[in-house]
Formats: C-alpha cells, structure tokens, sequence
C-alpha cells in the first residue's frame, strides 16, 4: 500500500470516528461509480451527507478547503445524487455536502455545507 493512500485511510478513519462522537451514522465508506468516489455518507437525524476528508500535513493554499475544486465538487454532487437515487428510502432527510480536513498536528475542521449542491 503507498503510503499517500495509507495516510489518507487513516483519515478518513478519523473523520468517521469523528461524526460518531457527533453523532452521525456511518452509512457506507468510498463509495465509487462513474462521477467519481465519495470518501463517507453519513446521517443524522435531520441530514443525509456526502463527506470529503482531505488530509493536509499543513494548510498552506487552503488547507482541505482549498484542495477541492470546483470540477470536484460538480463530480460529488452527481455521484451523491446517484446514490440517493439508488438509496431513497433517505430522500426524506436534507442532503448536504460536506469537508473534513484533517491537518498534520490532527486538527479537525468540520465545514458543514461546504459544496454547494449543482
């Protein structure tokens, strides 16, 4: 396993513990289809969420923020719109996008909403 990809599983393992002790389920994990992979779907009582985790060891030109462009957004949005197609029994739920950087001294940044839905 490289260790860029290795790195990022501990992220997002991470971040999965994180929205536990929030209080989200996680509902499945690097989900992929043709748009592109969604790292965490996640639920609470009100939101259905499709979480980017982005690792940086620091947050020079924006951290985890800055790393997702606006094509990958485009592509999350659609891949999360397929699954909720293909899992409607979660339409009743608000969905939302959402980030988790994680920084190289393991400061968590939640940004809830964070990719505008297209």
């Amino acid at each position: 396993m490289k260790n860029t990809t290795a790195v990022g599983l501990r992220a997002e393992q991470q971040a999965c513990q994180y929205l536990e002790n929030l209080g989200y389920e996680i509902l499945q994990r690097n989900f992929k289809n043709r748009f592109c992979e969604i790292d965490i779907i996640s639920r609470n009582t009100e939101y259905i969420c499709s979480v980017e985790v982005k690792f940086r060891s620091n947050n020079s030109y924006g951290g985890g923020l800055g790393a997702v462009s606006e094509d990958k957004k485009r592509r999350i949005s659609r891949a999360f719109e397929y699954w909720l197609h293909q899992n409607p029994e979660y339409l009743k739920l608000q969905p939302r996008l959402d980030i988790i950087s994680i920084s190289g001294n393991q400061q968590i940044t939640f940004i809830e909403n964070a990719i505008e839905q297209h």
